[in-house]
């Protein structure tokens, strides 16, 4: 990853190629039969010390793990490990309107994206905002909570269009600073309230709850608590929606005991749910009425942040970045595009009702 190799043309192709040998690999791979009782005492050998060098690594991802625990002082820390690396940084991959989560294309592009196109993402983001609104069904007399609100994206687009109340929460101050600073811009001081408060201190009722990709900084351990919290602050017959990375059934116990870059370098505290545990967390006032997956318009969302973040090399590096730290991101962004091409992971939008 930090100068130790390179691909040609492009680092997502030689990632599919693994994922397509992995596949591959997989589906014909046959156990042989050892012959010898020595070949068998050999194999039973090398069996234990796989198991203790497994049992090695499981320990130290759990102590990882308990380190960037989601806690209230852990989930601060975890934050500002990502989220406050810069906002000139962000700003130089993301669209204009500072939206860091799965676009949706009017089509998904079916050619390789090998430049940046702002104008294209940002179009693709507010569509994924005026798709939610809808299915919320939001309007002017809605008051509304956003749950991890980022820049402040999402409530300047719904407070224009619908002119409702809304109150965003982030525990970023990074974005905390220049989401109050584009409300003043855009003179929605008195609709729309930012808050610098993690969700689980808030105590207000809503109409509407929305969390865009907020609920993968939640953690396992705490889902049930996550969705407690929208049960208290939703009135009955409220609505949430939720957009949420996931990760497939049959690899989240494997996955919630171990690490993996994205864990490691990227998103400390970081971890996808799987759909079975979002409803397993479900408390029975609330159940999910609409599930739409979104996952493959991801990878172009990714392959537009990848393009940029490469034409921006030299701006990266004036800022103050390593070239190591722009070789991290780099991968980051095309091992991202290609599980998500291919299915590796997902990105769901949920509609979460309450009971009268």
């Amino acid at each position: 990853m930090f100068e130790d190799w390179d691909t040609q043309p492009r680092i997502q192709d030689f990632l599919a190629l693994l994922i397509r040998a992995k596949r591959y690999n997989n589906g014909t791979k046959k156990l042989k039969e050892t012959n010898g009782w020595l070949k068998k005492l050999f194999t039973f050998l090398i069996y234990l010390i796989i198991q203790l060098i497994r049992s090695l690594i499981s320990f130290f991802n759990a102590m990882q793990h308990y380190y960037h625990s989601n806690s209230l002082n852990g989930s601060a820390r975890n934050i500002h490990e990502h989220y406050d690396l810069g906002n000139d940084m962000f700003s130089l991959f993301l669209d204009s309107s500072m939206t860091y989560s799965c676009a949706i294309f009017q089509e998904i592009p079916s050619y390789t994206i090998i430049h940046s196109d702002k104008k294209l993402l940002e179009e693709a983001q507010m569509r994924k905002y005026d798709q939610i609104f809808d299915e919320i069904n939001l309007t002017c007399n809605d008051k509304v909570l956003e749950i991890g609100c980022g820049w402040g994206a999402c409530a300047i687009r719904a407070v224009k269009c619908h002119k409702c109340k809304w109150t965003g929460l982030t525990i970023s101050i990074e974005q905390f600073k220049i989401a109050q600073q584009r409300i003043i811009d855009n003179e929605l001081v008195d609709k729309i309230n930012i808050k610098l408060l993690d969700y689980r201190l808030e105590n207000d009722i809503y109409d509407k709850i929305i969390a865009i990709e907020m609920i993968e900084a939640v953690g396992h351990q705490y889902l049930p608590q996550f969705f407690k919290t929208l049960r208290d602050r939703l009135r009955p017959g409220g609505k949430a929606y939720l957009q949420a990375i996931t990760c497939p059934e049959l690899n989240y116990e494997r996955y919630c005991r171990s690490s993996d870059f994205i864990k490691k370098y990227i998103f400390p505290g970081g971890h996808l749910p799987s759909e079975r545990a979002i409803r397993d967390a479900l408390p029975p006032e609330l159940s999910i009425t609409k599930t739409i997956h979104i996952g493959q318009h991801y990878a172009p969302t990714l392959d537009l942040w990848y393009c940029a973040w490469m034409e921006n090399l030299e701006n990266i590096r004036k800022l103050g970045y390593s070239r190591k730290f722009h070789r991290k991101w780099q991968f980051y962004f095309a091992l991202c595009s290609t599980l998500f091409r291919y299915s590796h992971i997902d990105t769901i939008q949920i509609l979460v009702e309450k009971s009268l």
